[in-house]
């Protein structure tokens, strides 16, 4: 029933109160039928609300789900392609293992020594669940248990290797600046001849132990890609239920 109609039945009931001609009796009865009528079109009325908002409310969830599940497949894909972070490595570890038996090859580590400050941070979009959670509609999301752990990945796990990443990166370039950087002779072509400063104790520790560091980063970057692809198929299955 149309809110016009329910407030005509509201109108009628209280002219049939307000008439003096007609007696108490009648007046019960009539009132009892009118009130009857308001209160089953309230009720029906609520009750369609209450259906098309539950129906919205789970159009919403689904709708993030399925997209949530697209962001979290191709950053998984982004974050697990670390081929530009394996050569950084590979130039890492023949530096050291060269360092360490005493055989330099001064034309390898000059060359590729811009890979000394070559970086690749971790990046992720998060624009949608930020979005969904800011507007209030996490509480949507029906499996609670689905909710806590695709909580957890956003709001921990992913913005701890974020930081991770950011603090390495960091550490890392103000070491090359201070130890590499401002001693190593610069030629025309800009090529840094790190050779010529390769037995300063500082440069051997900063390709040690940058070099390690970066092997453990790569390892995180693809644990963090398998916890997202995980969560994705997490939430396939949540779809199709």
């Amino acid at each position: 029933m149309s809110e016009e109609k329910i407030i005509k039945h509201a109108e009628k009931a209280v002219h049939i109160a307000e008439d003096r001609n007609k007696a108490w009796q009648h007046k019960i009865k009539e009132l009892a039928e009118e009130i009857a009528i308001i209160v089953f079109a309230v009720s029906i009325t609520l009750a369609f609300h209450n259906w098309n908002d539950s129906r919205n409310e789970r159009r919403m969830e689904k709708e993030f789900l399925e997209g949530i599940k697209d962001d979290l497949n191709h950053d998984a894909n982004e974050i697990s392609d670390v081929s530009v972070l394996e050569k950084t490595v590979s130039y890492y570890d023949k530096s050291w293992q060269q360092m360490s038996k005493g055989k330099i090859d001064a034309a390898y580590i000059d060359t590729n020594s811009f890979q000394l400050a070559n970086t690749s941070f971790l990046t992720f979009d998060n624009s949608r669940y930020e979005g969904f959670k800011s507007s209030g509609y996490l509480r949507l999301i029906e499996n609670k248990v689905l909710a806590k752990h695709l909580t957890y990945l956003y709001t921990d796990d992913i913005p701890f290797e974020v930081s991770a990443d950011q603090m390495f990166y960091t550490e890392r370039r103000e070491g090359y600046n201070m130890y590499i950087g401002a001693k190593a002779p610069i030629d025309a072509k800009g090529v840094v001849h790190v050779s010529k400063i390769i037995n300063d104790p500082a440069v051997r520790y900063h390709i040690m132990w940058y070099g390690g560091y970066l092997h453990e980063r790569i390892y995180h970057k693809k644990r963090l890609a398998e916890r997202m692809r995980k969560m994705a198929a997490e939430i396939e299955q949540e779809l199709k239920k």
